[in-house]
């Protein structure tokens, strides 16, 4: 079971958090492998959880494009109505997001929110 990681809605470090949480590290140790903590590019996501024993491809395949979510992937999610977007953590149908879920996997996004890509992940 994943634990979940709050992030300071105020940062731009949902993929730092995302990968914590795929992980079980500190997200400060997570953010010390990538370098900073600001948005964090899909290639860097993939090599730290790389560095880590995660096998994962260094691009992310559009939700559109498969039949069924991945069992444990990093997903990016945006808002339809503004440029934001970040990144969250899935396993097994749960979304671990730092600002808009809590511990159980459950999340209360605002209603134009959406997975739009994932990256998947194999331990």
């Amino acid at each position: 079971m994943r634990t979940w990681c709050r992030q300071n809605p105020r940062t731009r470090t949902s993929g730092q958090v995302a990968v914590a949480v795929i992980t079980g590290r500190p997200v400060e140790e997570v953010i010390k492998r990538i370098g900073h903590s600001h948005n964090a590019t899909t290639r860097e996501l993939a090599s730290v959880l790389d560095q880590y024993g995660y096998l994962c491809s260094l691009r992310c395949v559009p939700a559109k494009r498969l039949t069924e979510p991945p069992k444990l992937a990093l997903a990016q999610v945006h808002a339809a109505r503004r440029s934001d977007w970040h990144w969250v953590a899935i396993e097994n149908g749960r979304i671990f997001d730092g600002v808009w879920g809590d511990g159980y996997g459950v999340v209360n996004w605002p209603t134009d929110f959406r997975i739009t890509s994932y990256l998947t992940i194999e331990e």
